[in-house]
Formats: C-alpha cells, sequence, structure tokens
C-alpha cells in the first residue's frame, strides 16, 4: 500500500508543477500577445488540437476507449483550429523571438515531464512486480 501512497503523492506534485508551469506560460503568452498585435502562426491550430484533446479524452471515457476518443479529439480540433486560423487569416504573423523562446521551453518542459512520468511509471512497476 505505500507503494500507491508514494505514486499518489508523486502524481500529485507532478499535476502541481505542471499546472503552475501552465498558469505561467498563459501569462507570458498573454503579455506577448498585449505586446504585439495579431496572432502567431499556428496559435489558433494549437488551440484548437488542445480543445479537441480534452474533449476526445471525455469522449473516449464515454465510449470506453479513451485512445479513440483522443485520436477523434485531434481530428475535430485540427479541423475547428484550421477553420479559425482560416477566418483570423488577416491577423496571423509569424511569431517573434520572445515567442520562439517560449515555446522551446514548453517543449523542454513537456519532454522532462515525459520523461520523469515515464521514470516514474517503470520505477512503480519495478517495485510491485
Amino acid at each position: 500500500m505505500n507503494n500507491w501512497m508514494f505514486m499518489l503523492v508523486l502524481v500529485g506534485i507532478m499535476v502541481l508543477v505542471i499546472g503552475w508551469f501552465a498558469f505561467k506560460m498563459a501569462k507570458k503568452q498573454k503579455v506577448l500577445l498585449e505586446i504585439t498585435p495579431g496572432y502567431p502562426k499556428g496559435y489558433f491550430q494549437n488551440q484548437g488540437m488542445g480543445l479537441g484533446i480534452a474533449i476526445g479524452a471525455g469522449i473516449g471515457v464515454a465510449l470506453e476507449n479513451i485512445p479513440v476518443g483522443v485520436g477523434v479529439g485531434v481530428a475535430l480540433g485540427v479541423a475547428f483550429g484550421a477553420s479559425k486560423e482560416a477566418r483570423h487569416k488577416d491577423e496571423i504573423r509569424p511569431p517573434t523571438e520572445e515567442e520562439k523562446t517560449l515555446k522551446k521551453q514548453q517543449l523542454v518542459f513537456t519532454a522532462s515531464i515525459l520523461s520523469i512520468g515515464l521514470l516514474v511509471a517503470i520505477l512503480f512497476y519495478l517495485l510491485n512486480r
């Protein structure tokens, strides 16, 4: 039972860290959008995919097949993002250097969290064998 508590605490810590990072990045993104007019290329596409994945996960739970739900959600999100980008095509601009740096930070953070999560899952599996 101690392993389950350890895992629960670790997942809780990871959720808090991810939430904190997401909050900080959203704040920086908001400031960058206020400074420069328009939206960087891919802005609406990313929003659509994020929304689609969230909705797709819910659909997957309802269908009792989460991967299919997420796949459907990604497809719907890409379509939604592409249509929204087409509607705002006159407001789309190339990303600034600050936005590129922010994107790199997000990529490094995401890769780090995924790596840590994978290591924790492997450790948990080995401890419970």
